[in-house]
């Protein structure tokens, strides 16, 4: 099935008669999408000649990524109910428990198993019973909260080192602050055992069908927590992605046109004739790469984060689609579909110097490049015969991954701004989250959710 781009350009009239049939096609263009057991073609029909299976997971080889540091295995880790003030304590003990999971690098032990006497510990330990229970860490807390303020006692016990702490903070603020705080304690104790800095307190963007004929954008918490409502238009509202200071760029029918918008502003960044979205802002802030079909076919043009000095990247009769930038702003990588299916190609941040790097697989799509500057990994979604799943692909030397197999349809992947995460969706139930090899994939977020968009940066 070909999408002619004719046809996306002169739709104007037909958003009015019924906008979301038309974001369906629109859709769909914006990411090659074609029904099953056929391709896009655009000069060339059906897969290029050569092309090789998707590969399956049993030929994945070693990472060639530290993203653990000295973690290899899941570090089992002991989380008792802080003392002091109840109802705080046990709010920290659930976000604790919850951040630790998710990361993918820690086992949360079951409290029940616990005969530690806690009470006469405090905030100590003794070695021998978390020794018993198979503990390797013991996290302890206590909450004060006095007139409407907190103050956050946390220390951090490595059971082989006996009875002091190896980490200990303070936090202190208002009753808002004690998620906030804890997720920065949590940041801590994995920069203790990696080197780097946790995630906890980014965001996840994601659009979500609301109401009949209407999708909304929202927000969540990358450990599930928080989800917050960012558009309420009464609209079609698709494709987030994060700009300046936290604002979301996305498109929104509002106006009864694909005009791009973003969440600090009233008015629309772009209002192109034609289709205005799949923005990607570079990770300096000062460019934005966009889709527009103004000239005709979808094509991937460059901008200011305001939408100002527009310039033009691609030059194809084929869909150029999907824009995300390397961690140096130096390369973009876009499906297209110009070698007659959907493939993920790199060029340089000027347009030039175009190449495939995907030559396994006849359907890839929703690109979207790790934010690690050691190696060029981008995560993509492929079709395998008649479901989707997560893959990553080396950007230099095309060696290729699959991270999810045999569970469902698997969509969307977004890095985490650590590099070390991939939150995406899966026909399982909602968003998941798993590391870069694929493991320990945890639900974060029940329900329906498209094209995630992770914020590049923690609080």
């Amino acid at each position: 099935m070909s999408i002619d781009s004719r046809m996306i350009k002169k739709v104007g009239f037909l958003f009015r008669l019924n906008p979301f049939v038309i974001a369906t096609v629109i859709t769909a263009a914006l990411f090659c999408l074609a029904l099953p057991g056929q391709s896009q073609t655009s000069g060339g029909s059906g897969a290029s000649k050569g092309d090789q299976p998707l590969p399956q997971m049993s030929e994945n080889g070693p990472l060639q990524l530290d993203i653990y540091g000295g973690i290899r295995d899941l570090y089992k880790i002991a989380v008792p109910k802080p003392l002091g003030h109840s109802a705080t304590a046990e709010d920290i003990k659930q976000i604790s428990e919850k951040a630790l999971q998710v990361s993918s690098l820690f086992k949360v032990l079951d409290s029940n198993s616990f005969i530690a006497d806690l009470s006469k510990e405090g905030l100590g330990i003794t070695p021998e019973p978390w020794t018993t229970v198979g503990a390797q860490g013991v996290i302890k807390g206590q909450a004060t909260v006095t007139n409407g303020r907190i103050e956050l006692e946390f220390r951090l016990y490595e059971v082989a080192r006996g009875t002091q702490p190896v980490l200990s903070r303070t936090y202190k603020g208002g009753a808002n602050d004690v998620r906030p705080s804890t997720y920065k304690w949590i940041n801590e104790v994995i920069k203790y055992f990696t080197g780097e800095v946790g995630v906890f307190g980014s965001k996840i963007a994601f659009a979500r069908r609301t109401a009949p004929g209407q999708k909304d954008i929202f927000t969540v918490f990358c450990d599930g927590s928080g989800t917050s409502r960012v558009t309420h238009n009464g609209s079609i509202n698709l494709l987030p992605a994060w700009g300046p200071g936290g604002s979301i760029y996305y498109t929104s029918f509002f106006n009864g046109f694909p005009n791009l918008y973003r969440s600090d502003k009233k008015t629309a960044i772009l209002a192109e004739e034609g289709l205005n979205m799949g923005p990607a802002l570079s990770r300096d802030g000062s460019k934005m790469a966009v889709v527009l079909s103004r000239d005709g076919n979808p094509e991937i043009y460059v901008s200011d984060p305001q939408g100002g000095n527009l310039r033009r990247l691609t030059n194809d009769g084929a869909i150029e689609v999907s824009p995300t930038w390397s961690p140096d702003g130096s390369r973009i990588a876009f499906v297209s579909d110009r070698h007659g299916s959907p493939q993920i190609f790199v060029m340089n941040a000027d347009g030039s110097g175009v190449k495939r790097i995907t030559f396994r697989g006849t359907y890839n799509q929703t690109p979207v490049w790790s934010p690690r500057k050691d190696i060029p990994l981008i995560a993509f979604t492929g079709r395998d015969g008649g479901t989707y799943d997560i893959f990553t692909i080396n950007a230099d030397t095309g060696a290729m991954r699959r991270l999810t197999q045999n569970q469902g349809t698997n969509m969307d992947p977004a890095w985490s701004p650590d590099g070390k995460l991939i939150a995406f969706h899966s026909s399982r139930g909602g968003i998941f989250l798993m590391n870069a090899e694929g493991l320990n994939q945890n639900l974060i977020l029940p329900g329906a959710a498209e094209t995630l968009k992770w914020s590049p940066y923690v609080p």
